[in-house]
């Protein structure tokens, strides 16, 4: 059983509002500290915050595609493409409904975001993303090895690889 999870609340920075990781007793979590991470069973039941997280590491890593949705719920291209280069890896829909998270497995690197058009994250350490649960489509509840995503993210080539497609 994993000891990577966290819950989190809403709490508000400035002009944003970001999602902060919390314990089960609803104090801050951190990232890179495990001993404020728990299991699952004990963030589900308790509820500190209103939703939970899984801390990146120890082989994790996500894709987090934001804002992939236009006003009409149509996909946008360069995320129906990313998902088809996913393969068989489990892909949620984020807690703000508009985002997609691309789980998998992928050694530890450094974080990378990507806004030329696209606007993804992709993280493998030191960070937490909040899980809903609900599968994109008919997405399949297993992790596939994502590296290549990975590789493609920290080099820029979606771009490219998208203009070649």
């Amino acid at each position: 059983m994993q000891t990577r999870w966290v819950n989190w609340r809403p709490m508000r920075r400035g002009d944003t509002v970001t999602k902060m990781p919390v314990q089960p007793d609803g104090t801050p979590a951190s990232s890179t500290d495990p001993a404020t991470w728990t299991d699952y069973e004990t963030a589900e039941q308790l509820h500190a915050g209103v939703g939970m997280g899984f801390v990146l590491g120890g082989g994790f890593a996500c894709l987090d595609l934001d804002h992939c949705y236009d006003a009409r719920n149509h996909l946008a291209d360069w995320a129906k493409k990313l998902i088809m280069l996913a393969g068989d890896t489990f892909i949620e829909i984020s807690p703000s409904g508009d985002g997609l998270h691309i789980w998998g497995l992928c050694e530890p690197r450094k974080g990378i975001k990507l806004r030329d058009g696209m606007n993804i994250e992709a993280y493998s350490q030191g960070r937490y993303i909040t899980v809903t649960g609900k599968p994109y489509k008919t997405s399949k509840r297993k992790l596939a090895d994502i590296t290549v995503l990975m590789n493609l993210a920290e080099h820029d080539a979606f771009g490219r690889l998208f203009n070649d497609m």
